[in-house]
């Protein structure tokens, strides 16, 4: 598992380039370890994040059951019945290797199961190194996402010298020490789940040069502020996309070690491996940076649609692309069936017979969805901000996340009621350019009846399906509920690229204009009043930029 892996930066997809290479190089992305684990592997074409994001995904995968509809960012519960647990109960040996955060933090419980876990430490949010700074000021802090934190992993790399020193590297290396130890096992599971590249974007040199303009010379932004990503300007954002690049080269040639090293044990031959990730990543798509929440959730394909590859030994569809519809949740399936164990009754579909070529069909449709922070599941579970101690939530509590679902021509993004509802046709528009919904509201109402199917058959509660039985429109005639006033007391200043930056509380309003280039003065304004400035201004509330029309009313 390799984190935030956007499908179109895997060249074995053959996906147009989503924007240039910034050095203006022969080749968009450079992935060879990939691309050749994908000319001996089946290559899924249609594989869909479920529960989204991170530890979401990770809940899919342990139980084969899509926690969305039910549960927010949280632990393993205590009747969760996990993958690791099963092949336990059946003898076999299984090992976690992480260095991604949350999943063996106290009391998040992912590693219960494991014959035996490691945690690889450094990364970002993760309380490892105290050394004394000073550390490297590369970015105005409004810029990014949290500016603590990445004091945090600055700590924790101050000493890194070396690129078996950045975190993939470190991981890759656990790994392949355990290999080492344990090849010669009849059988086994090893998971292994890195964070790169996930922000902080922070690649060696060598990988920089490949994408980054050599004459770059504004703010390093190694993890973006998330929602509306025009505060930062057009270099700056090519600037992250080509950090965004190079992490992905490095953590591919990591992965190529990872892969070397069965082939140096002897087991290639006899290893199915699967390699995959739980979610893309906004980098301006739909005017969108980072993870955003809210409405401002909406889970487009380069969010959703995943890249994934599986090598099964022997098998006839190696070097073939599969349309398979399949989500994360199948993996728990699979993994039990290659072990020759019984399925329990889940979510989870086994890919097994995809692989030996018995089939090319899995389910009709993928569902996606974020349980956001103000939703209530049932009388014993409510919402605790387990987010925040890993990759935090974004996003106003009153407005539940769209939910997206695709089958194999279209996307329907359903909205709350009150908000626009988008259909694509991802066939003629990829690219997710044109709502067509309105010239297709018979398809759009047939995927809207497939997720309000989804939900009851799984008994949802009955508050967490009611914003989305509204029929999908363009052109909602009721009010979505009011979160942000059109007088709010904002303060706000203007940044050395003319950008306009406002924020609800004084204090933080002057304490970043202080730390940005030129100390600009605040000003106090309003919601409303920011309107003429249009999307210029990016007004910083529920840990996310908006532009003012996404927080006032509608006309």
């Amino acid at each position: 598992m390799n984190d935030t892996f956007r499908r179109d930066h895997v060249n074995a997809y053959g996906l147009p380039a989503p924007w240039q290479n910034p050095v203006g190089g022969p080749e968009f992305i450079h992935t060879p370890a990939l691309d050749q684990l994908a000319s001996e592997s089946l290559l899924f074409d249609s594989f869909y994040a479920g529960s989204y994001p991170t530890i979401p995904t990770r809940y899919d995968l342990w139980t084969g059951r899509f926690g969305f509809p039910h549960r927010p960012w949280a632990p393993l519960g205590p009747d969760d019945n996990s993958l690791a647990e099963i092949l336990t109960e059946h003898g076999q040996t299984s090992m976690l290797i992480h260095d991604t955060p949350g999943m063996t933090n106290p009391g998040y419980n992912y590693q219960r199961g494991f014959t035996g876990w490691e945690r690889v430490r450094g990364q970002h949010q993760d309380a490892w190194r105290t050394d004394p700074g000073p550390y490297w000021e590369f970015a105005a802090p409004h810029k990014l996402k949290s500016f603590d934190t990445i004091q945090l992993y600055l700590r924790n790399i101050k000493h890194r010298q070396f690129e078996d020193e950045w975190m993939a590297g470190k991981t890759v290396k656990t790994a392949m020490e355990w290999l080492d130890h344990n090849h010669t096992r009849e059988d086994f599971y090893l998971y292994v789940d890195m964070w790169d590249p996930h922000e902080p974007f922070d690649a060696p040199k060598s990988d920089m040069a490949r994408y980054a303009d050599p004459n770059f010379n504004r703010d390093w932004i190694i993890y973006p502020a998330y929602g509306r990503g025009t505060y930062m300007s057009d270099g700056e954002r090519d600037h992250v996309r080509a950090a965004y690049a190079a992490l992905y080269t490095y953590s591919d040639r990591w992965v190529g070690h990872l892969l070397e090293k069965l082939d140096a044990l002897g087991i290639a031959d006899d290893t199915m491996i699967v390699w995959m990730t739980d979610h893309g990543h906004g980098f301006g798509d739909h005017d969108l940076q980072g993870k955003p929440g809210g409405q401002l959730g909406t889970l487009y394909e380069s969010n959703v649609r995943c890249p994934m590859m599986i090598r099964l030994p022997g098998a006839p569809t190696a070097g073939r692309h599969s349309s398979a519809i399949c989500q994360h949740v199948d993996i728990f399936a699979t993994v039990l069936d290659a072990f020759g164990h019984e399925v329990p009754e889940v979510d989870a579909r086994s890919l097994l017979p995809v692989l030996q070529g018995e089939t090319d069909r899995l389910r009709d449709h993928a569902i996606s969805g974020r349980f956001g922070q103000g939703l209530e599941i049932s009388d014993n579970i409510a919402w605790t901000d387990f987010g925040a101690d890993h990759d935090g939530w974004v996003g106003p509590n009153a407005l539940p996340e769209p939910i997206s679902i695709s089958d194999a021509r279209w996307q329907l993004i359903l909205s709350a009621e009150g908000h626009v509802s988008e259909l694509y046709d991802i066939h003629a528009d990829p690219a997710q350019s044109h709502n067509v919904l309105d010239e297709h509201p018979d398809d759009a109402a047939r995927l809207h009846r497939q997720v309000i199917s989804f939900f009851e058959d799984r008994a949802t509660a009955p508050g967490r399906i009611a914003p989305f039985h509204a029929a999908p429109t363009t052109q909602p005639d009721v009010e979505p509920p009011a979160f942000f006033g059109a007088n709010v007391p904002l303060f706000a200043f203007t940044d050395p690229n003319g950008k306009v930056l406002a924020f609800p509380d004084e204090a933080e309003a002057i304490e970043l204009a202080a730390a940005c280039p030129g100390s600009p003065a605040v000003r106090a304004t309003t919601t409303a009043s920011l309107a003429p400035e249009g999307r210029n201004a990016h007004i910083a509330a529920f840990g996310q930029y908006h532009w003012p029309e996404d927080l006032l009313p509608r006309d």
